[in-house]
């Protein structure tokens, strides 16, 4: 009860300090903007389904449900949900060994990533990108100190390995490379030996060379994205389909609603391709558009990481900013055939409640950062020390 009482206190205190709204309207606008698009992109898909608001109807559910998480999020103070982050790091692994061991029957689309608990499909390797970026910033914050000794970037090699393989046997190669691009991404932030860095890069682009020509189907994929014509009705298929959609889109696009590309064209075109509708239906005018709206939400976080009171906030922050980069600029890039076709989703706009619930997350905790950066500028400006 005392524990309660002092929580509930807590709440009261952190809901003094102001939290940065406008992270909270750029996300929100975003996600709006993602339900709209879905709801188009799913529109034909969704009627044969016969409910023409299936996905977009989901969406929302998650969407509510993630922006509660995050307000309760966003006034508990971040250093008592850092207290967690071992046991979430812990639930995280076990989830992930879990999907190892489900039957094929449970796969989609060949691969077994998603967990059903009593109708909710959780899908562990967008929950881990969270509880990744939480440890990294923990362990950054210990060995800040020690970042550039090779004791610390050997450390990072094999968290990297063994999250890495736990992720990739699903499989699921393009998660599992956003994972270890998050860690590589915060120790280079964080000061980390550049020298170690470029040999991390040089073995990752090696090791990706063997799994895609170790599989029959991703090598089909990767000779695809070099020549998406020369198999149209097969690997091929996807990509060509894209490009169209974002060419036929123009300057200004087709209209909200108008996409061809979405009848049965595009498989799936509300999740890993909805950059494609985005493109088919408000042009290249629309697209530029999101960019900026992401690049602005990135800017948000990295001015709340430049004004965070220690270490592992400053992390935590750096964390998202690199998760939110790398996704819409692979995403952007599959959609674009600039590299091979891979499940990637565009953050707050894709359909998939395990990645809109997981940013959520991430969100919450960096609104409660928030509300104590202007206290540290204060203390900083005056000669104060960092906590």
């Amino acid at each position: 009860m005392k524990y309660l009482a002092a929580l509930l206190s807590d709440f009261k205190n952190q809901r003094k300090h102001p939290m940065d709204w406008g992270l909270v309207v750029i996300t929100l606008l975003i996600s709006v903007f993602g339900l709209i698009m879905i709801w188009s992109a799913s529109m034909y898909n969704a009627r044969i389904e016969g409910d023409e608001y299936y996905y977009v109807g989901k969406q929302l559910k998650y969407l509510l449900f993630g922006g509660a998480i995050a307000y309760l999020l966003s006034i508990i103070d971040y250093r008592i949900i850092k207290k967690f982050t071992y046991f979430f790091m812990a639930v995280s692994i076990i989830l992930l060994v879990i999907v190892l061991f489900l039957p094929e029957t449970e796969s989609v689309g060949g691969a077994v990533r998603w967990i059903n608990i009593g109708g909710i499909v959780i899908q562990p390797s967008e929950i881990a990108k969270i509880c990744v970026i939480m440890l990294v910033a923990v362990e950054t914050e210990k060995r800040i100190n020690d970042i550039k000794k090779f004791k610390t970037y050997l450390l990072m090699c094999i968290f990297i390995v063994g999250i890495f393989m736990l992720i990739y046997k699903q499989p699921a190669l393009s998660a599992a490379a956003i994972v270890s691009a998050i860690i590589v991404g915060m120790y280079f932030i964080a000061g980390g030996n550049f020298g170690y860095i470029a040999i991390t890069l040089i073995g990752g682009i090696a090791a990706g060379c063997v799994f895609i020509a170790g599989s029959e189907w991703r090598l089909d994929r990767f000779k695809a994205y070099l020549d998406p014509w020369s198999d149209l009705l097969d690997s091929g298929w996807q990509p060509a389909q894209s490009l169209m959609a974002l060419g036929s889109g123009g300057i200004f696009g087709q209209g909200i609603g108008n996409s061809r590309a979405k009848l049965m064209f595009l498989p799936e075109p509300q999740n890993d391709y909805i950059f494609a509708i985005v493109g088919e239906e408000l042009g290249l005018v629309g697209c530029l558009a999101l960019l900026v709206a992401y690049f602005i939400l990135i800017l948000k976080i990295i001015k709340i990481a430049l004004h965070a009171p220690d270490t592992f906030s400053r992390m935590f922050c750096a964390g998202m900013a690199v998760l939110l980069a790398v996704q819409v600029v692979f995403n952007v890039a599959v959609v674009t055939n600039l590299v091979p076709s891979t499940g990637v989703m565009l953050p707050f706009v894709s359909a998939g409640g395990s990645s809109l619930v997981s940013l959520m997350i991430g969100m919450g905790i960096m609104l409660n950062i928030s509300r104590h950066q202007k206290s540290y500028s204060r203390d900083r400006l005056l000669g104060g020390k960092q906590q």
